[in-house]
């Protein structure tokens, strides 16, 4: 007769066990919703948060800019004069190219509409 007596109490530990992982889990997902915390300090918080982000802003801006050292290795003066050629020529092609703009256009026009006049007039025959 002690066997069922037992099993019944064995169950009904293992039950109020169970009942309390599930009430300590509850309570630690809440704790860890941090989410919810910073929700709920800002609400009750409004002023000390706006004031603090206005300060740390404050302070920001006044931080004065990190100036950007580049630092460049002249490894031969051939190289140099290379890029230098470059550019130069870039710059001259750029120059015609914005010069001789209309006249290419033109030319480009004038070529693409005489072939689509042909193609429609072989289409016809």
């Amino acid at each position: 007769m002690a066997e069922p007596d037992l099993k019944s109490q064995l169950a009904a530990d293992l039950e109020r066990a169970r009942g309390r992982i599930a009430r300590t889990a509850d309570l630690l997902r809440h704790d860890l919703d941090v989410g919810t915390h910073l929700k709920e300090s800002f609400h009750q918080n409004k002023a000390a948060y706006i004031g603090g982000a206005t300060f740390l802003g404050l302070l920001l801006s006044k931080i004065p800019a990190r100036k950007k050292k580049v630092y460049i290795e002249r490894k031969s003066d051939k190289a140099v004069k290379e890029v230098e050629k470059a550019g130069l020529w870039l710059i001259i092609l750029q120059f015609l190219f914005k010069t001789f703009r209309p006249m290419l256009t033109s030319l480009v026009t004038k070529g693409v509409t005489e072939f689509v006049k042909s193609r429609g007039h072989r289409a016809e025959q």
